[in-house]
């Protein structure tokens, strides 16, 4: 199983680059039967990035295209993922919300992220699938 990041989704739909192109063939295994997960966290990324880009007329089809993937489960942030976060921060020095991914990664059992952001690179127990 791999969890996915927000940028994940923001350059499935926005990058046109071999990048973007990278991540809608990790999004095809997905619908083909690759497990993959995320979490509510992700979709406020998503729709903020989206927002601040001024994209908004698409911000409903991204959003319930994401939560119409196949084999792609949304988990909501359990009330002790900011607990679990702050070890994350003080250890790794990650951003608040890099340090919540990684929580909600440990707490899941899941050791793979899809990311553009390498900050992920300074945890141990997380092995980046890069874009």
């Amino acid at each position: 199983m791999i969890y996915l990041d927000a940028n994940f989704f923001i350059i499935i739909h926005f990058d046109q680059s071999e990048k973007g192109e990278k991540a809608r063939k990790i999004l095809q295994a997905i619908v083909n039967g690759k497990q993959a997960v995320t979490s509510t966290l992700t979709m406020d990324e998503v729709m903020w990035v989206i927002i601040k880009n001024k994209k908004g007329e698409v911000l409903r089809t991204v959003i319930e295209n994401i939560y119409g993937t196949p084999n792609l489960t949304i988990k909501e942030v359990g009330i002790t993922i900011p607990l679990e976060a702050l070890s994350f921060i003080e250890k790794n020095n990650l951003k608040p919300r890099d340090a919540f991914h990684a929580a909600i990664m440990k707490v899941l059992g899941v050791e793979e992220i899809v990311s553009d952001d390498s900050d992920f690179d300074r945890v141990e127990h997380i092995r980046r699938i890069k874009l």
